[in-house]
């Protein structure tokens, strides 16, 4: 029996070690007929081995590129204000065309509604609010939203009845409009939106409360609202724990509540931020893999302004996004000149680079098509509005394109200083034409409107592989398609589609 065993493993251990393929191990019985069997001649066989040819597969390496450039809902932010009603300090395209050039995607909108306080919305300003959003859409920008009554500490807010009312009448515009919301900060209460000097007693939980829940009505699911003070969010749900994995991205409230921070890095506290600064920041390290953070800072009190050093260490514990270029200047302007502001340029939010990749050198009309990609988050934070992944196939000669969908992967969960896998492996059509393709990754919006804007597409930080018309990133050249490719037909179910 020794020598039978010995036998076995001697024949088995040849076909791993000459044969380069794949080896099937099962206990499915059914094929056993015309497929090679490992045994000892006259002995019942103990297992079946299946040779499978693998596919030819192209292996490529991928240069890293330092350039600062704009991605969406991320990075620095432009300031901009509107007092509804008014009839001026409406957005106009060639200014956000302006801050694109300047590398920014991200402007912050707080709508003032002086005029407002005890009376509904008129016309006038829920066209302006219309407005904005057209305009946003057009110069390729998304919009950080507040809403508030007051703009110092000395003007008065507004009844908890009046925010209610003016958020019942926004619910369809914003609902409209989701496709160039970043998030939408709480706002409302007190001076600027801030949650603090109110004059219509709605700094106790109770209200607090009705406006969050208001909110979370109002903002369409697809978004996230931000709070002021994790203090707010763990009241609010009576929970002092982070989100979990598990709870991530499935659109109910506990897992649309985001932060903000109006005085970072200004204070022990951060002006109040935090009750226990280092319980606070660690809920805050875990709960914002899975919801936004960021916002601005202000004029340092008790600490020592924050070097650049500091800030990257706090942004990256705390997974920041976003950032005021405005405000406050002299701490932004400190970061330029100690040398770390390209840094923080390149890493705030989110920055995906390719690694390597493999990938099929050929393949034939209805055979299949296989890719693995390796990619890492160098950023501080995560994307967490719902994106596409896919992978193109654009023909050399004709430029016409091919889309497969890869639905199970979640770019979402890529997480920072994270290296990613992405499989995609689906059916090239039987009717496709002959010839030579181009391999693109797209990381598009997934809302129709945007989905085909290059702006709204996520650019790779790698050399040569950006595509600015289309927004596609180029993984792999001369993807040979022909008859003559001896590769088996793909069986599964998911297939290439030609584009429009």
């Amino acid at each position: 029996m020794s020598k039978r065993i010995l036998i076995y493993f001697l024949l088995l251990s040849s076909v791993i070690f000459s044969v380069k393929s794949q080896i099937v191990i099962d206990g499915d019985m059914s094929d056993w007929d015309n497929i090679p069997i490992l045994s000892e001649p006259g002995v019942f066989p103990m297992v079946k081995v299946s040779l499978r040819s693998n596919p030819d597969l192209a292996n490529v390496n991928y240069t890293p590129s330092q350039e600062i450039f704009p991605n969406p809902e991320r990075g620095f932010y432009k300031y901009t204000a509107i007092n509804l009603g008014s009839g001026t300090g409406a957005l106009t395209q060639s200014q956000l065309e302006g801050y694109r050039q300047n590398n920014i995607s991200l402007i912050y909108r707080i709508n003032y509604l002086r005029n407002f306080r005890n009376a509904p919305l008129n016309q006038t300003a829920l066209s302006e609010i219309k407005q904005d959003f057209v305009t946003a859409r057009n110069a390729g920008v998304k919009i950080i939203l507040r809403f508030a009554y007051s703009g110092s500490e000395s003007e008065p807010d507004a009844p908890l009845s009046t925010i209610k009312q003016h958020l019942e009448q926004l619910k369809p515009i914003l609902e409209e409009n989701a496709d160039v919301i970043y998030t939408v900060q709480a706002g409302f209460i007190g001076a600027w939106g801030e949650w603090y000097y109110t004059t219509n007693n709605l700094n106790t939980p109770e209200a607090r409360a009705e406006v969050i829940r208001k909110l979370l009505e109002t903002v369409p699911k697809s978004r996230t609202i931000q709070l002021r003070t994790p203090a707010y969010k763990q009241q609010y749900f009576q929970r002092n724990t982070p989100l979990t994995y598990q709870e991530a991205f499935k659109e109910t409230d506990i897992s649309r509540v985001g932060h903000h921070n109006d005085c970072f890095l200004a204070s022990s506290t951060d002006y109040g931020t935090y009750k226990n600064p280092t319980e606070d920041k660690a809920f805050l390290n875990e709960e914002c893999l899975f919801v936004p953070i960021g916002g601005e800072t202000c004029p340092p009190t008790d600490v020592d302004p924050a070097n650049s050093d500091k800030a990257q260490t706090e942004m990256r514990y705390l997974r920041w996004s976003y950032l005021n270029e405005d405000y406050y200047r002299p701490v932004n302007d400190a970061w330029e000149s100690d040398g770390g502001m390209n840094n923080i340029l390149r890493e705030l939010g989110y920055r995906f680079q390719l690694t390597s990749g493999k990938f099929s050198k050929s393949t034939k009309p209805g055979g299949n098509f296989y890719a693995k990609i390796l990619m890492k988050n160098l950023g501080y934070a995560p994307i967490y509005n719902k994106r596409w992944v896919e992978i193109i196939l654009k023909n050399n000669e004709t430029n016409e394109k091919y889309r497969l969908r890869l639905n199970e992967t979640e770019p979402r969960l890529w997480q920072p200083l994270v290296t990613n896998e992405i499989i995609a492996e689906g059916g090239v059509p039987a009717d496709i034409p002959e010839g030579s393709y181009t391999v693109y990754l797209n990381l598009p919006d997934v809302d129709p409107t945007i989905y085909a804007n290059p702006h709204y597409s996520i650019r790779l930080a790698n050399e040569g592989i950006w595509e600015a018309s289309t927004g596609y990133n180029k993984v792999y050249e001369n993807l040979t398609i022909s008859v003559s490719t001896n590769t088996d037909d793909y069986s599964g179910s998911s297939f290439f589609e030609k584009m429009d």
